[in-house]
């Protein structure tokens, strides 16, 4: 396994100042509520999982959200809820992102800005699955010091 290079503080700046946001959306979503696993000490458990293409001068993002509320003592969970998020940019220059850039950008950027909608989600999916109120916490990116 190859060392991964680092990009630079500025080649990552020009990189992002060539993105532009054209969209974000839903692109599945599948909830299941299995009442007769509901106890009181339900474990949370959130998975995410990514993964990006560019093609000419469209970056196409794809994010995926897999979370489970279960107690370890049942074989499936209480809840579960997949989402997954699509995120278009126009890349400006001709440039070929590279897997450096969307390395430190998905750490920094789309996990931050798709968490607000996945929050959104699950508690709005929560609600309507007559479960009690579910608030997922503010992410926060840690930096090393």
């Amino acid at each position: 396994m190859s060392k991964s290079r680092k990009i630079s503080p500025e080649a990552y700046r020009d990189i992002l100042n060539s993105l532009v946001l054209r969209n974000i959306y839903l692109k599945e979503l599948n909830a299941k509520f299995n009442d007769e696993f509901v106890t009181e000490n339900l474990e949370l458990d959130i998975n995410e999982r990514f993964s990006y293409k560019q093609e000419g001068q469209l970056l196409m993002i794809a994010y995926r959200y897999r979370l489970t509320a279960q107690n370890e003592q049942h074989e499936k969970p209480a809840l579960e809820i997949k989402a997954t998020y699509r995120v278009i940019y126009q890349v400006l220059d001709d440039i070929n992102v590279p897997d450096t850039f969307m390395k430190i950008f998905k750490d920094l950027t789309i996990s931050l800005l798709l968490w607000t909608y996945f929050r959104e989600l699950v508690g709005n999916m929560v609600y309507r699955m007559g479960l009690p109120p579910l608030v997922l916490p503010m992410k926060r990116v840690l930096t090393k010091k």
